[in-house]
C-alpha cells in the first residue's frame, strides 16, 4: 500500500457484515484513529456495543475502548468501558526487500559516514543500498534528511557496520556538517551483486549473467480487530479511519 500522507488529512471508510470472529483489515495509511460502528447494535438492545474506538500508540495492545447501551428502553443511555481482550492488536507488515534490508540503530556523521545496524546486515563491500524512512515525515523528525531515499555503494566495516561511499565516483561521503541522525531509517538492498558482471562470466556466454532487479515492499498497515471488536455474526459495520494532518503535544498544561 502507498502511504501518500505529506501532512495532509486523509480519511476513508469501510462497510461490512461481521461473521462474528476475529478479522485483519489492510488500510492505505497509517492511522491514527479507527472507530468500528456497529450499526446493527444502535438498537434499543441492552449491553450492545455500537461504538468500538482504537488510537495509535495506545497504552495497552489489544484493548478497545467501547460505548455500550445500559438502558434497552430508552436507547439512549450509555457507559464506556475497555475491552480488556480481543479488542485490537497492530499487525503492519515490515516492508522492504525481505532478508535483504535492516533496520538503522545509528549514524555517525563522519568522513566517510558510519551506519550502524540493529542486527548483521549480511551485506557485501561495493553493493548497492538505499537508505529510505529517514528525515521529516511530518509528525516525526528521524534526522539525517540528506541521506533519505539515496543511494550509495557500501564498506563493510563490521557485521552490523558499513560506510558510504559515492555509487558512481566511488568516493566516501563526507557527513560533516549534515543534520545529524535522531532515529528509524532502514537500508535496503538494491542488488545482490557486487558488480555486473559478478558472478564473472565470459563476454561470449550464450546466456549472459543477469542481476536480480530491485524490488521494494512498501509496509502495509493492518489492524487485526478481535471478537469483542466484531461481535455477533451478521452484524452491520461502518469504519470510519483518519490520519490527522498535525498532532501537537502540548505536554502538561501546569497551572
Amino acid at each position: 500500500m502507498s502511504d501518500l500522507f505529506h501532512g495532509q488529512t486523509m480519511t476513508e471508510a469501510y462497510k461490512f457484515i461481521s461473521a462474528g470472529t476475529a478479522h485483519t483489515f489492510t488500510f492505505n495509511f497509517q492511522p491514527d484513529k479507527v472507530v468500528f460502528n456497529n450499526l446493527t447494535k444502535w438498537t434499543a438492545t441492552a449491553a450492545g456495543d455500537p461504538i468500538s474506538v482504537w488510537f495509535r500508540d495506545q497504552t495497552t495492545t489489544a484493548h478497545a475502548f467501547q460505548q455500550t447501551v445500559i438502558d434497552s428502553a430508552a436507547a439512549q443511555s450509555f457507559n464506556f468501558k475497555d475491552a480488556a481482550t480481543n479488542g485490537f492488536t497492530v499487525a503492519d507488515t515490515a516492508g522492504g526487500t525481505t532478508a535483504y534490508r535492516a533496520v538503522i540503530n545509528a549514524i555517525s556523521m563522519a568522513n566517510p559516514i558510519s551506519i550502524t545496524t540493529t542486527a548483521a546486515h549480511g551485506l557485501q563491500t561495493d553493493q548497492i543500498v538505499r537508505l529510505t524512512q529517514l528525515g521529516d515525515a511530518g509528525a516525526i523528525n528521524y534526522g539525517a534528511p540528506a541521506l533519505n531515499n539515496n543511494r550509495y555503494k557500501i564498506v563493510v566495516t563490521g557485521a552490523t557496520t558499513f560506510t558510504l561511499k559515492d555509487p558512481v565516483t566511488g568516493i566516501p561521503v563526507n557527513g560533516t556538517g549534515f543534520t545529524a541522525y535522531i532515529s528509524g531509517g532502514v537500508v535496503n538492498l538494491e542488488t545482490r551483486v557486487i558488480s555486473l558482471n559478478n558472478p564473472q562470466v565470459t563476454p561470449y556466454a550464450v546466456t549472459p549473467y543477469v542481476p536480480t532487479t530491485f524490488t521494494y515492499d512498501p509496509i502495509e498497515y493492518r489492524l487485526t480487530a478481535g471478537t469483542d471488536v466484531m461481535q455477533s455474526d451478521g452484524d452491520v459495520f461502518l469504519v470510519e479511519v483518519y490520519k490527522w494532518g498535525q498532532i501537537t503535544d502540548l505536554g502538561d498544561l501546569l497551572v
